[in-house]
């Protein structure tokens, strides 16, 4: 199959596999949330280059001869798209790393660039830490994902993926929640989790956020056993997501440090 010339993106997670991977002289569109800083790690990547809003007339005028989507992107003109024959790609959502090492394969290949994906897994897979969890699991440090309106990222989501890849426990997990739930602010006291995640982007003055700012919060967890990471390093399936578990792996490090210290 030839080299596509004309690649659209109405997905965010695809925009930036899409640049890492292609040309950019490839690129005729991106959705409209790649330039926006607080979804996408590669915003400024994405700055110069045309957007969309994942509309049918939008995509039909400029004529692409491949189109990437996203699982639950504007369902509506994926069918229209592939009705009239276009080349659409719909990437699933990621929910651990063996996912987004599929994504880049998909996409290289899509674009032409099967050797450039091939580099980009091995250099993500170089990133990684050596060992995640340890062998006895429960003595694993135990970290709790903690969003506005006191949400968490149980089993089966990228969060959590992350979270055991760095070597620690997740509490979400622990409580039997699958994908996203709730968890109230004294259960995760009660639980005594060793680090607590929060969303760098999201810990703003707001309602949704006041759980955030508890007093009985802010005495439980210490400045050293809380961590604020912003949702666009891992809100996609990207390489970059590496960076996120490097920083969680060597937090990690730290805590087993300390446990040794005090057992002696």
């Amino acid at each position: 199959m030839a080299k596509p010339e004309r690649i659209v993106s109405m997905n965010v997670c695809a925009d930036q596999l899409l640049l890492l991977l292609a040309d950019r002289q490839q690129i005729i569109s991106l959705s409209n949330l790649a330039t926006d800083q607080e979804t996408s790690m590669m915003a400024e990547q994405a700055a110069g280059l045309p957007k969309n809003h994942g509309l049918s007339e939008e995509i039909l005028q400029l004529e692409p001869d491949l189109i990437l989507a996203g699982e639950y992107t504007t369902r509506p003109t994926v069918f229209l798209l592939r009705k009239l024959g276009y080349r659409v790609i719909v990437l699933p959502i990621a929910t651990s790393l063996n996912d987004i090492r599929a994504n880049i394969k998909t996409v290289a290949e899509a674009v032409g660039a099967s050797e450039r994906g091939r580099a980009l897994v091995a250099e993500f897979d170089n990133k990684l830490p050596s060992a995640g969890m340890s062998e006895n699991e429960a003595d694993a440090p135990m970290a709790a994902l903690y969003w506005a309106n006191g949400f968490t990222s149980g089993e089966g989501t990228l969060a959590s993926s992350v979270v055991k890849t760095a070597g620690f426990r997740n509490l979400g997990g622990e409580l039997g929640i699958r994908g996203t739930g709730q968890v109230s602010l004294e259960t995760l006291i009660t639980s005594a989790p060793d680090l607590l995640i929060l969303d760098a982007q999201r810990d703003k003055p707001a309602m949704a956020t006041e759980n955030l700012h508890h007093p009985a919060l802010q005495k439980m967890f210490a400045d050293h056993l809380r961590v604020s990471i912003p949702s666009n390093l891992w809100v996609c399936g990207t390489p970059v997501i590496a960076d996120a578990i490097a920083e969680l792996h060597a937090i990690k490090s730290k805590i087993m440090s300390y446990r040794k210290v005090d057992q002696k």
